[in-house]
């Protein structure tokens, strides 16, 4: 049976699929300057929970990696590497692309802090 913090990982992340997909349809991200950051954020959360996700279904995570400071150097790690996939892509930022760069990777952070949270609350139910 799964446990919470896989089925809130699941919901948040068909959330952020229809999002980015809505976005992607909708030219959402050219149209809006500040859409993209709540979904780095909810990608935060998603990357944050899958670790939790991983760790339930007993997949390469032992539960000492379950702290919060390998949880957010993951989450780190993945915000670099989609902004890094952005630049291949040809994202074109208008502005500042290091400030931009710096909103979502720490958008990215904050929503990670958030996923450790529920996970770890989850956790203990």
């Amino acid at each position: 049976m799964l446990k919470l913090p896989t089925i809130f990982l699941l919901i948040i992340f068909s959330f952020l699929a229809v999002i980015h997909i809505i976005a992607l349809e909708l030219f959402l991200y050219w149209r809006f300057w500040w859409f993209d950051i709540p979904v780095h954020f909810i990608g935060g959360v998603v990357v944050a929970l899958g670790v939790f996700t991983l760790h339930d279904l007993r997949i390469v995570i032992p539960a000492r990696l379950l702290q919060l400071v390998p949880v957010l150097l993951l989450v780190i790690l993945a915000a670099m590497v989609w902004e890094v996939y952005e630049v291949l892509i040809g994202v074109s930022i208008e502005g500042d692309a290091i400030l931009d760069t710096l909103t979502d990777v720490g958008m990215g952070i904050l929503g990670g802090l958030v996923g450790y949270a529920v996970g770890t609350s989850l956790n203990k139910l």
